[in-house]
Formats: C-alpha cells, sequence, structure tokens
C-alpha cells in the first residue's frame, strides 16, 4: 500500500509518521528535543541536533512502511516561527533563533521607526514584534555578526533549514514567510519596501513557494531511502486547518503550548492587527490566529511544580479543579508566564494568581489558572465577533490540551460555546500529509482531501446554562486585571534588566 510520510516539527517534539491512501495515519513516531535558554530572555534551537532526531524518525517510520507497501512522498509541517543562518552548502553559522527569544527589541523599535508601523500593517496585515516576526531577528543577527551576514548564504526558518537537509534547495513556503515581517501576503511575494528600508540583500532570502510544491527529490543515500518527491508543506497550524477541512468564515481551537483561535477567512482587508495574520495554504484565502502564548505551558508548570513531585500522573490534571468550584473560591490568575501575545502584545507581562487567602487550596489555584486561560480566550473571540462579526455556536478543538475534558468544560461556560473535541490526532502531521496527497494526484483538490478521512467529533462538551451567569460576572473582573497591573510589569521589566546588566558587570570583574 502507497504511503506519504509527514514530519511535524513542534517547539518541544518531532512527530513523524505515515499516511496510507485510504486517508488512515500509522506508524506515528515521536522524539523530544529541548529548548535552549542561553539566559534570561533568549531561547534557540540546537539545529543539528533537531535534524539528526528528525532523520533517525523518518528512517524508522520509512522501514515500517517497507514491510506493507512503499513510500510516495514526504512533506513538512514545523512551528513558528524562527531563524537560520547558513552558509552555501547548509552549515549552521548560528543556533537557531525561536520566536520566543526578545534578543531584538531593539532592532524591532528601530523597524517601526524606519519603515512606519502602519505601513508594516499594510503589507504584511501583521503587527512587528521581536522574534515572533523573525526581520528583528535577521537584522540583529546583521548588526552583532556583521562578517558572519557577509558569508552568509540564505537566511530562512526551521522549515528552510530541513528542507535543505532533504533535498538541497533553500525555500520557504507562504504560510512561514508570512510571519517574517517583510512578506506581502496580498501579493505573495518579499516586500522591497520593507527589506530595502532596513539594508536586508534580497539575495540572502529563500525563495517562498506555494505549500503543495514539490521541491525537490529526497537527497539522502541512507538505504532504503528512495529519491521521492518532497513538497514543501506548511506551518503546524495551516496544517492543522487542512486536515479539519476549515472553510472561510469557519474557527477551530488549538490547544498545545500556546492556545489559539483561529478564522479563516477570504478578505485580507478586515484582518485585526490585534491577530497573527497569515496565508493560508490555499492561495487567497488567510488564517487569522488569535494567540495566546502560554496556556499549556503553564498547565504543565502547575503540574511540573506542585503535583508531580507528590506522586501524581498527569491524569490529576481533569480532576483536581473538580475538587474547587467555578470562580476558583476568588482566586483569578494571568496567563502570562513569558510575555504574552493576542490580544495585550505585552512581552513584559507575567503570571500573577490574585485573590488568594488563607482558605486558598491548591485545586483553587489550578482552577484559576483553567479559568484565566478560558478568559483569556473568551477576550480573543469577542474579538472575532465585534471585528469580523463571525458568531459561533461552538468549534473544533484539537491539540494535547483539548483532552483535558474539564478544562473544555469550563471554556465552553465561560465562552458559552459548545466544545467538538475531536478524534483526529497529529493534525500537523495529518494535515501535511494531506497537502503532499493532493500534490501527487492522490486527491481531486485540496479542499476535497479532509473530506475523504475520518473526522469524527468524539465529544461535544456543551455550556450549562447553571454556571453561564457566574462565568459572566466574573469575566469583566478577569479584564481589570491586566490593566491594573501592566505599568507594574514594565517596572518589572526594568529592574530586572538593570539586575542582570549589574549582574554581567561583575561576572566580568570576577573573570
Amino acid at each position: 500500500m502507497s504511503h506519504i510520510i509527514g514530519i511535524d516539527i513542534g517547539t518541544s517534539g518531532i512527530k513523524v509518521g505515515a499516511m496510507n491512501n485510504e486517508g488512515v495515519l500509522r506508524y506515528l513516531e515521536y522524539q523530544q528535543y529541548s529548548l535552549i535558554y542561553p539566559e534570561m530572555g533568549l531561547v534557540e534551537i540546537d539545529l543539528e541536533d533537531v535534524w539528526q532526531k528528525t532523520k533517525a524518525l523518518l528512517l524508522k517510520v520509512w522501514l515500517q512502511v517497507e514491510t506493507v507497501g512503499k513510500v510516495e512522498a514526504i512533506s513538512l509541517s514545523t512551528f513558528c516561527n524562527s531563524s537560520v543562518f547558513l552558509a552555501e552548502n547548509g552549515e549552521v553559522l548560528h543556533q537557531g533563533i525561536t520566536y520566543l527569544d526578545q534578543r531584538s527589541r531593539a532592532e524591532c523599535d528601530w523597524i517601526k521607526r524606519t519603515v512606519g508601523e502602519d505601513l508594516i500593517f499594510k503589507i504584511t496585515k501583521n503587527r512587528l514584534e521581536p522574534g515572533m516576526h523573525t526581520l528583528t531577528t535577521l537584522l540583529w543577527f546583521k548588526n552583532h555578526f556583521p562578517e558572519a551576514y557577509k558569508n552568509m548564504y540564505k537566511w530562512g526558518n526551521l522549515s528552510t533549514f530541513i528542507m535543505h537537509k532533504l533535498t538541497g534547495r533553500f525555500v520557504m513556503d507562504w504560510t512561514q514567510s508570512s510571519y517574517s515581517g517583510m512578506y506581502d501576503i496580498e501579493n505573495y511575494e518579499w516586500s522591497a519596501a520593507i527589506y530595502e528600508s532596513v539594508g536586508i540583500d534580497r539575495e540572502k532570502l529563500p525563495d517562498v513557494v506555494a505549500p503543495s510544491s514539490i521541491v525537490g527529490h529526497l537527497i539522502l543515500d541512507e538505504a532504503p531511502l528512495s529519491p521521492v518527491p518532497v513538497i514543501a508543506g506548511a506551518a503546524d497550524t495551516a496544517c492543522s486547518t487542512v486536515a479539519l477541512g476549515i472553510g472561510v468564515n469557519e474557527m477551530f481551537e488549538s490547544v498545545g503550548t500556546s492556545n489559539v483561535l483561529t478564522t479563516c477567512m477570504d478578505n485580507p482587508e478586515v484582518l485585526d492587527i490585534r491577530f497573527m495574520n497569515r496565508c493560508h495554504v490555499l492561495k487567497d484565502r488567510w488564517l487569522s490566529h488569535g494567540p495566546m502564548s502560554f496556556p499549556g505551558a503553564a498547565v504543565q508548570w502547575f503540574y511540573e511544580q506542585f503535583l508531580k513531585s507528590e506522586g501524581h500522573s498527569k491524569e490529576i490534571l481533569c480532576e483536581l479543579a473538580k475538587d474547587s468550584i467555578p470562580g476558583a473560591n476568588g482566586v483569578f490568575f494571568l496567563p502570562y508566564m513569558q510575555g504574552e501575545r493576542a490580544p495585550i502584545w505585552d512581552g513584559d507581562a507575567r503570571g500573577v494568581f490574585v485573590g488568594i487567602h488563607l482558605n486558598t487550596t491548591k485545586a483553587d489555584m489550578y482552577r484559576a489558572v483553567l479559568e484565566g486561560c478560558a478568559f483569556g480566550l473568551r477576550q480573543i473571540d469577542e474579538i472575532i465577533k465585534t471585528k469580523y462579526k463571525l458568531h459561533f455556536e461552538g468549534f473544533p478543538s484539537i491539540g494535547g490540551g483539548a483532552k483535558n475534558k474539564e478544562w473544555a468544560r469550563i471554556k465552553a461556560n465561560v465562552l458559552n460555546k459548545k466544545i467538538h473535541l475531536k478524534d483526529i490526532c497529529e493534525t500537523g502531521v495529518l494535515g501535511t500529509c494531506l497537502i503532499a496527497g493532493a500534490a501527487i494526484g492522490w486527491y481531486s483538490s485540496l479542499e476535497n482531501a479532509a473530506n475523504e478521512i475520518s473526522n469524527n467529533t468524539i465529544l461535544i462538551v456543551e455550556p450549562e446554562e447553571e454556571l453561564l451567569r457566574s462565568y459572566d460576572e466574573l469575566h469583566p473582573v478577569f479584564n481589570e486585571l491586566y490593566p491594573s497591573l501592566q505599568s507594574f510589569f514594565a517596572l518589572s521589566a526594568n529592574a530586572r534588566s538593570r539586575a542582570n546588566k549589574l549582574k554581567n558587570v561583575d561576572s566580568e570583574v570576577f573573570i
């Protein structure tokens, strides 16, 4: 039986699986890897480590496929966003720098002043943020390593690096280039008005290709790999959109490290600056993401710090909140563990518990974490309703965090929406396989591909009438927290910055 192998590289792990020509995902393999934190505010990725682990998983899945059939194609999905700096032979000139990295704040501010924020949004349909929109990181590299920049053959992102390993070509698909801060997402081209204004050389930018493009043929010589076509694929959430078959003016939720509400649009003029906006896999459609950065990470943090050491398995994350009550006995939580994107866009914001008292329990604090993330999601949904004029009775929910049914119950009551938990798993892998399937002729069109696979709802979590009023009363209270603490976050960030400078001075004196 014929198979397509899909590679999906997230921020903490790599998944490789194979989809057969009946649309069934099989032979899923996973390998964790770790981000690198050289110092506060810096977040890097060991590119060679990621590649070696990816290659090992690819070979492992390939061997399993070969026992029952053959591999017809390979396709790629990666997280957004990152910067890589490559020599002509693909050699890495610096560790990869991820979207969580804040080292390019000065460059970001300079670009905004030089180009103008209005023009940036007009062209890219995005705001410009350090690290997240990778022009800022590229300029940081040029400013701090001018000789390395001069010798650099191509800049790109993680998908550029992996695709070069697979095919020898330097490319970036348009769902990824949308977050560079210099890509015209209506005209599908690098914006000379931006890259020339900030002194970036056009020849150092990779070619931008459609996600369904056949980039080349596999060049690895490890047996039993053969030179099958390699399809560009797309960013992880864009691939999930394909796997779910999300159409124009439809929405879904993804719950992983981040928690995102994504809508599909056919008019770029309405896209909101408070969201992250990109080209869809299909041309002349756009995806508008309302991303909260760290809800899933906040849940994981709570487990690691307060539950794991007591011997609890992760099953407790679905149960502990039931030992509290709606409203968490007066405790509120801001889920801004390392800054936040939508809707506040404040890199200085941090996680906060408010309302703790002598009767507060661990269950109260955990429930407050889940509720705080749900309240933040409601803020995003309100933008979708007011700006995009889209009202949804419910939406599909995917990702590891979607398996937490108590969290889904809280969201259903906070948002007053039905949440459809899907049985479809690993949507990044599946979506990129569907893109490849359409590219090599398995499906008549990409739009039809998702209709030809199993995509069932395993559970619908419905809002409960008796809880809706309680959460309606609590939500305005939550909305007051960030404005009340905004100046504190700025002062705290300045204090941290001064402390780090003193620490560095002390270290230099000691040396």
